[in-house]
């Protein structure tokens, strides 16, 4: 079961429906990735920098919001607890403007990089970096979304 709790407003004036947007990218992803058969529980907090500094500091000790943070529970099973993802409307308006990227493409671009670290993907080193960039741009191509530099 997917989930997605709204926990500031912004979201709604950005995205007519946040819930519908959110719950297509993870589906979407999920089936692109062909393991949408596994039906994961996903938690996603569509949240602001005060929530995601909160987290940022208590989890990864870095005193700065974030726009994305993934919290797996679980490896993928069927109907396994996959974990959390919490990602900030601040960071995302913020950095869309800074970089030129569409609101819209980015909110998903990191729904989808917050799937994959979910999954056991990072990108600590360079040779995970460009195994995660690569499913991140073929998710995103799969969306009708060229895959954003940041």
């Amino acid at each position: 079961m997917l989930e997605v709790n709204i926990l500031d407003k912004k979201w709604c004036s950005i995205i007519e429906n946040p819930k519908n947007f959110v719950l297509g990218v993870i589906n979407a992803s999920l089936k692109e990735l062909k393991i949408d058969h596994y039906k994961p529980n996903i938690s996603i907090a569509l949240a602001d920098d005060d929530l995601l500094h909160q987290l940022n500091l208590k989890f990864r000790e870095m005193d700065k919001p974030t726009n994305v943070l993934s919290f797996p529970y679980e490896q993928l099973s069927n109907e396994c607890d996959l974990g959390d993802i919490a990602i900030s409307i601040d960071t995302i308006k913020r950095e869309s403007h800074e970089y030129y990227i569409p609101i819209l493409a980015h909110i998903a671009h990191m729904l989808v990089h917050g799937l994959l670290h979910l999954l056991g993907y990072d990108h600590q080193k360079k040779d995970e970096e460009i195994i995660m960039k690569n499913l991140e741009r073929e998710i995103l191509a799969s969306l009708g979304y060229n895959m954003c530099a940041i």
